[in-house]
Order: structure tokens, then sequence, then C-alpha cells
């Protein structure tokens, strides 16, 4: 039950931070790179939240441990480049162990969309902004396929369509919320 929570919290907490959630990935198969600079654990400024990127050279991914005041949590990301900018494609690597199958199947992993630069021991990043995408999509100036739920807005386009949609509004400032940073521990 414990890991059911950690689940749902992280997932409300993306909503909260107004996040966009995709059903599908931002990458195909030949897209995922790794950088060796983003190895290692990667702290806030005030030092409540830590980062542990651990490459998977195999897979050609990242493990991330996330810890913070609410618990320690597992993610996986996938990073690529589309244009002159890098974006980590993040989801969860496993479901939490539900032991009931009726809750379990309420659970979906669904993919984040962050961009990120790194400068020296300093990683930036800024995820798609939602209130961005909701306004673009009453306003009819977005036609990127998706749901409309209560409080959220879920990305359906196929990854080819993201990452179209994506180089076109990667320099645009509001499509992302403001950058934040994230210092290197050492």
């Amino acid at each position: 039950m414990r890991h059911v929570m950690l689940f749902l919290t992280c997932v409300a907490a993306a909503v909260m931070l107004g996040c966009v959630p995709s059903l599908q990935p931002l990458y195909l198969e030949k897209d995922p790179i790794l950088l060796a600079p983003l190895a290692g654990t990667w702290v806030s400024e005030d030092g409540k939240d830590k980062f542990t990127f651990k490459a998977d050279e195999q897979e050609v991914k990242y493990e991330i441990t996330c810890v913070s005041e609410k618990g320690t949590g597992k993610i996986e990301a996938r990073l690529l480049r589309l244009g002159q900018h890098l974006f980590l494609d993040t989801t969860v690597d496993e479901l939490p162990d539900v032991k009931n199958d009726y809750p379990k199947f309420h659970l979906l992993p669904v993919h984040l969309f962050t961009k990120i630069s790194i400068e020296g021991d300093v990683l930036r990043y800024a995820t798609l902004d939602f209130g961005w995408i909701k306004k673009g999509i009453e306003q009819k100036k977005i036609a990127l396929r998706h749901e409309a739920l209560k409080d959220m807005t879920l990305l359906t386009a196929s990854t080819k369509e993201l990452q179209e949609f994506i180089r076109a509004h990667a320099d645009e400032k509001e499509a992302f919320q403001d950058p934040k940073e994230l210092r290197r521990q050492k």
C-alpha cells in the first residue's frame, strides 16, 4: 500500500506542478542517448530534493532515484536531442506492487517531458507547461491529439506528432514552465 500511495503522490505532484502527461513516449527506439555529465547526484537549491541519475548503458536510459521530504521513488528516463535542445522523457520503471488487481488496472505509466541543459555543475530543467497547452487547445492554436480530463490534459498523440510539436515549440518560453536549477552534489 505504501508503494501505491507513493506512486499516486508522484502522479498528483506532476499534475499539481503543471506537467502534461502523455500516453506515448517522446522518443523512438533510435533516439535515446547517454551523456556522462548527467550521471550523478543533483540537489535542489534548498537541499530538499535530490535526484540520482544512474546510466544504464545496455538499455540507453537513466534510472533516477528521487528523494524528497515525502519519501523516495524511482523513475526511468530516456534522454534525447530534438533540434538544439535536450529532453528527458520520464516514466515509472515498474508500477507499484499492488496485491489486488482491481486497483492495479487503474494505474497507467505515463510519460512526462522535460527540457534540460547542463552547464558545469548546474542542471536546468523545465517541464511542458499545462496552462499553455490547455489555453492553446481551447483557442484552437494547438491541434495535438489529447483527452481533456477533470484537472489535466492527457496527450494521446503519436511519438512522431509529439516530436514535431516539441521541435516547433522548443524555443517558446511560454511553452515551458520557468526553469528550475539543480546543483551537482560533490
